[in-house]
């Protein structure tokens, strides 16, 4: 048999926990100088081939984590604006650009047929070669922590699921914090609130992207004022395109797990630039709501939000931010989406491929460095247009 699975990490890990591949093969206590070999690859490029001799007679394991914690950072900076850099926290939405990463790991195996010859490579599926045994496909990993009693990560209570409707104070369809639903605030504080937005690979995860955050101002007999929406686009910093697109048909960039966790300016400061606050409000409420192509009515995520006694700025009514312009549709690319590994294994030489975008249908050039091996998805195979002439192209299977 070739190399095979025993355990691997969930489809989606915290960085600061353990991420452990373990497999076994039936080569491991029959060849000599046997060694399992994982590629590890992040966003489609080879950062790190680790080497592992078997711990005992039945497998060989390796935990990825602090080659993954390498590639984390937590600068609050907001990705979902251009020019000048602009605080998360002073933001309407936005995302960061490290708190999804995506990881892939490809395991093969060395070893000799002789005591004196040297480890040769094999693929993980009895040919040589680099490795190109995938058990687990494109895996996901948050800037997060996972204690070692927690024996799985559980996202669900922070799902945003609209059926079937909840009583509004539940304890599902949180944003991304267990801090209590009652925050008292200052009328000068800025700040963010965070909510998971699985808006491309929803698999059996029930939860609806996030189309917009509804707020709710009320006067001291708890009665509504008045309330006001800011949209989730990307003219406000957001991942939509614009409000009249259905969210299955928006094109998707390469970039679109980094945005799998949405933040929204929800506090005072926030709110008086983005949606106004009306005069009257003792405190007010937000609540994530749900693409407006869903056509149930969404459950509230709600955080009553005190404003200090007296508290009236001298704003008009609340205006909702405005819909910007819908932009023409783009091109929703092509299929079947196919995985590729392209391994240049000249030691002096780039090489120059093309290959068919997925997202855009178009021909795109790539340059890999020598020594180097990258992942693409392809809708035709990638085709060598120069440089290095010591190359392999694999099909690994399709982009998931």
């Amino acid at each position: 048999m070739a190399v095979n699975a025993l355990t691997t990490p969930g489809r989606y890990s915290n960085a600061y926990g353990n991420m452990v591949y373990q497999v076994e093969s039936d080569k491991m206590n029959t060849q000599y100088k046997f060694r399992f070999v994982f590629d590890v690859y992040m966003n489609n490029e080879r950062i790190a081939r680790l080497k592992v001799t078997p711990q005992n007679t039945y497998w060989g394991q390796v935990d990825i984590a602090r080659v993954i914690q390498s590639y984390m950072e937590s600068n609050p900076r907001n990705q979902g604006v251009t020019g000048d850099a602009i605080p998360l926290t002073r933001s309407d939405w936005g995302w960061m650009d490290a708190d999804w990463l995506l990881y892939s790991v490809l395991i093969g195996e060395e070893y000799s047929t002789t005591q004196d010859g040297d480890p040769v490579l094999y693929d993980g599926l009895d040919n040589t070669g680099d490795p190109l045994y995938d058990p687990a496909g494109d895996r996901f990993v948050s800037n997060s922590v996972k204690e070692w009693f927690d024996k799985s990560t559980d996202l669900s209570p922070f799902f945003l699921d609209t059926s079937p409707p909840t009583e509004i104070n539940g304890d599902t369809h949180r944003f991304l914090t267990n801090a209590p639903r009652i925050q008292y605030v200052r009328d000068t504080d800025w700040g963010v609130l965070a909510g998971l937005n699985f808006h491309t690979y929803p698999e059996d995860i029930v939860s609806d992207p996030i189309y917009g955050l509804l707020v709710e101002y009320f006067d001291k007999d708890d009665a509504l004022i008045t309330s006001g929406i800011t949209y989730n686009v990307m003219y406000n910093g957001g991942w939509r395109y614009n409000c009249d697109e259905d969210t299955s048909v928006q094109p998707v960039g390469v970039d679109w797990y980094k945005k799998m966790v949405s933040y929204v300016g929800a506090y005072p400061k926030n709110l008086y630039e983005n949606v106004g606050i009306p005069s009257g409000v003792k405190y007010y409420r937000v609540s994530f709501v749900t693409s407006i192509d869903d056509p149930i009515p969404p459950t509230p995520t709600p955080s009553n939000t005190p404003l200090p006694s007296g508290y009236s700025p001298p704003t008009p009514p609340p205006t909702p931010t405005q819909t910007p312009t819908p932009s023409s549709s783009a091109s929703l690319g092509c299929s079947p989406c196919n995985k590729y590994s392209v391994s240049n294994t000249d030691r002096d030489n780039s090489l120059q491929i093309t290959y068919t975008d997925c997202n855009t249908s178009t021909t795109t050039p790539l340059t890999i460095l020598a020594n180097t091996s990258v992942i693409v998805c392809s809708c035709t195979t990638p085709v060598r247009t120069g440089g290095s002439t010591n190359y392999t192209i694999n099909y690994i299977g399709l982009c998931r």
